[in-house]
């Protein structure tokens, strides 16, 4: 069996064979593919995803999303036109942590305000600083929507009162595909994690933290599964045999990990994506309340869980030392000379545990260290921040734990050779970096294809690139290192939190 993202060279399925649309709302771009039933993708495109920002404001345009769906069935039309008339479904991945709003017409009244929009964060930290212990116990992660709920409600109290449902972008572009009203709003398991607002054991939202909030729950959707038919496009849309049935559709994260076959107890993934986001699967919820740095996020799908975290904003860090230094990684044959030169990842502040007054810093840095050197220590501090949220994994899902042996590794980073040999080095797991292919909408079409049944019956689509392996002296070295790097980022925290009194813990 060839990869499943290699565009089949068989003319399209035989007749009544089912297809799927599937797609993935970006923050840049917006992927669109349709598969075969058993996960070829005949087509694969893409658009690009605008933001607009105006002073502290950084949004998108909900209506532009549902657009750039549309123009690309068409061109599916134009391309694959048997493979159309056999869609049976559609379903779309997307960005987790955001929030818009609709009026009664499903009219859009506050624009998509996503994880990058800090014009909420003051109402984030005020929530944390009072709610945090509760907030993880019930829903499993950070309040992101919950914060912009509020910040829409204290901020913009005229919009907040014309909005009759707060959705995110996959419940706007299905929606709005399938001709739904407001009051058949929805939203999917797999992002509630990023709510504050939810009660994941009973697939409800939390009255208790609702109240304290003072957030209308009549201004919240339905909670679905992420399979759930919410409607239908009538097959005169697009001249399909049958009318397409719109799934609810899930996160982007989870459907990635889906896509790459992290779907067993104990199967670790990395996704080295523009944020770094290291994720472990688990058949439990097991929240993280005290430590407050490993989210819980139910999948939505049988009994899928996942626990994951963001070490470092690793993509972003990389691509800023590359244009500020004008570097060439690609020509480093070894890695640099980083003897007592250590690099503190937190340029926007460290995400993991949650700790926004720290900076970055380049601790031990001497007469003999020159850019490689700087670019190697870039590379092993998030590693070690990988190093420590993999060991607060491990502590929460506790003697149930599997022994991993190795990792799963997706995303632009992972084509990065040294950096996969160091972070193999630095959590002795043998990094095992997959093909690459279009992971979340893999993942996005087995949940359409399998639903609840998916850990059970669905197929790995995608096989191993190539595999690094840790080498135990290396390792030895890692992990002295890594003790120092956690002493040295310990009192370095103090420091800037000593310095930034104005901001809580």
């Amino acid at each position: 069996r060839g990869p499943a993202h290699r565009k089949q060279t068989e003319s399209a399925p035989r007749a009544g064979g089912k297809t799927y649309l599937c797609f993935d709302l970006g923050t840049t771009k917006i992927k669109a593919a349709l598969l075969s039933s058993e996960g070829r993708i005949l087509y694969l495109g893409s658009e690009n995803a605008a933001s607009y920002r105006k002073g502290e404001a950084l949004v998108q345009k909900p209506r532009e999303y549902v657009a750039a769906v549309e123009k690309q069935i068409e061109k599916m039309a134009q391309t694959e036109p048997e493979a159309l008339k056999n869609a049976a479904s559609l379903i779309c991945s997307g960005q987790m942590a955001g929030i818009l709003s609709i009026d009664w017409n499903w009219d859009v009244v506050m624009p998509w305000t996503y994880s990058a929009d800090s014009r909420s964060d003051p109402h984030l930290y005020h929530i944390e600083a009072e709610l945090a212990s509760a907030i993880r116990a019930s829903s499993g992660g950070a309040p992101h929507m919950a914060a912009k709920i509020q910040w829409i409600q204290k901020d913009y109290p005229v919009q907040y009162r014309a909005s009759r449902k707060f959705i995110n972008l996959n419940t706007y572009v299905a929606g709005s595909l399938a001709g739904l009203g407001c009051e058949e709003a929805f939203i999917d398991c797999s992002v509630l994690a990023m709510s504050g607002l939810a009660d994941i054991r009973n697939r409800t939202w939390n009255r208790r933290i609702l109240e304290t909030l003072d957030i209308d729950p009549a201004k919240l959707p339905r909670i679905v599964a992420p399979d759930c038919r919410v409607g239908t496009i009538p097959r005169q849309r697009w001249n399909t045999h049958q009318d397409i049935k719109v799934h609810a559709g899930i996160g982007d994260q989870i459907a990635g990990f889906i896509g790459a076959g992290a779907i067993g107890p104990g199967d670790l993934i990395d996704a080295a994506g523009t944020y770094s986001v290291l994720g472990c699967c688990s058949r439990r919820f097991i929240p993280d309340p005290k430590g407050r740095a490993v989210t819980c996020a139910y999948a939505g799908v049988g009994d899928l869980y996942y626990h994951m975290g963001v070490p470092a904003v690793g993509g972003m860090l990389h691509a800023w030392f590359l244009e500020k230094f004008g570097y060439d990684w690609r020509a480093l044959g070894q890695a640099g000379d980083t003897r007592s030169l250590y690099f503190l990842p937190y340029l926007g502040g460290r995400p993991t545990p949650p700790q926004p007054y720290c900076q970055g810093t380049y601790y031990g840095l001497g007469w003999a260290h020159d850019l490689d050197s700087m670019y190697t220590a870039l590379l092993e501090g998030i590693g070690y921040e990988y190093a420590l949220l993999f060991e607060k994994i491990k502590a929460l899902q506790g003697p149930r734990h599997r022994q991993q042996k190795s990792i799963r590794a997706i995303g632009g980073g992972a084509e990065n050779r040294l950096w996969n040999a160091l972070k193999a080095n630095i959590l002795g797991l043998a990094y095992r970096v997959l093909e690459p292919a279009p992971y979340e909408i893999l993942g996005s079409f087995l949940v359409a294809r399998y639903g609840q049944a998916l850990a059970e019956h669905a197929p790995i689509l995608s096989g191993d690139h190539r595999c690094m392996t840790p080498a135990p002296d290396q390792m030895q070295r890692q992990q002295a290192r890594k003790e120092t790097y956690v002493k040295i980022a310990r009192r370095m925290g103090r420091v800037y939190h000593d310095l930034r009194k104005d901001l809580p813990c």
